[in-house]
């Protein structure tokens, strides 16, 4: 068993090819994972886009499983708990937060009786939120997503200069978070996850492209190997059983998710 981490703060960025965020000029995510493992050849689920990957991520199975596609919220009863709901039954007194600027995470991926403190609102203003709540309350679970990546691929192209610079934009914003964390006294304790939820090829994403498909995927904290690359293959699902066994849970039976074995020292 890894040893466990007291909180957990996961910084999605929506849109963000693998390959593009290993060649922007990303001081604040490459200072986080400098600390701990990365890949930049991890895969998403098909249909490579937000509700199927992010759903994906929170209920640790596929969207041929989950089927979330913002026509309903996320069912109470559901065969495939998402990890936040997992913790909450298992310890009610933890704090979760979840700050999206794709309001529909909230709605309807997020099990509403997780009694969340959630925010929507534009990167910018959400960051500095963002950090604003992690100073004042000191999540236990904490998940923000940031959307403007995805935005310039879809007005400008993926993998274009605009697009480049705003992955070189958001990562400052990344930074803003990532200060609150440290000033706040808990990084050392936390398992902070970056990563992105799918890729985009031309101006659209969805198809099994491979620049679709293609997402980083990184983190550090207690118990994870410390400045390496991971070589075993790893889809945006496995994130949920990261996530419990770091907080030293059992990840339900129902789930596809597993952990890598390259990440934690065991």
């Amino acid at each position: 068993m890894s040893e466990k981490s007291e909180r957990i703060f996961i910084i999605g960025l929506d849109g963000a090819i693998g390959w593009a965020v290993q060649k922007a000029d990303t001081p604040n995510i490459d200072g986080v994972l400098a600390e701990g493992a990365i890949t930049y050849t991890a895969t998403t689920v098909f249909p490579s886009a937000s509700f199927e990957a992010w759903g994906a991520m929170f209920h640790g199975v596929g969207p041929e499983k989950h089927k979330l596609n913002g026509n309903n919220p996320c069912p109470e009863d559901f065969d495939f708990p998402s990890f936040m709901k997992v913790a909450k039954e298992a310890q009610p007194e933890i704090n979760c937060a979840s700050f999206c600027c794709w309001e529909p995470i909230n709605t309807n991926i997020v099990e509403q009786s997780m009694n969340c403190q959630m925010l929507s609102m534009p990167d910018p203003q959400l960051a500095v939120a963002a950090s604003e709540y992690i100073r004042k309350n000191t999540p236990d679970i904490f998940f923000m997503h940031l959307d403007y990546i995805d935005g310039a691929g879809h007005s400008y192209g993926y993998g274009t200069q605009k697009y480049m610079d705003q992955i070189n934009a958001t990562d400052e914003l990344v930074g803003i978070v990532i200060k609150a964390i440290r000033d706040s006294g808990v990084y050392d304790e936390s398992l902070i996850i970056l990563l992105s939820d799918h890729g985009g090829v031309g101006t659209s994403h969805g198809s099994s492209d491979p620049d679709c498909m293609n997402i980083f995927w990184g983190c550090s904290g207690p118990g994870v190997k410390k400045g390496i690359e991971l070589k075993e293959p790893l889809n945006i699902m496995d994130t949920s059983a990261v996530v419990l066994y770091t907080l030293g849970l059992p990840a339900p039976s129902s789930w596809d998710a597993k952990i890598p074995e390259d990440l934690f020292y065991f």
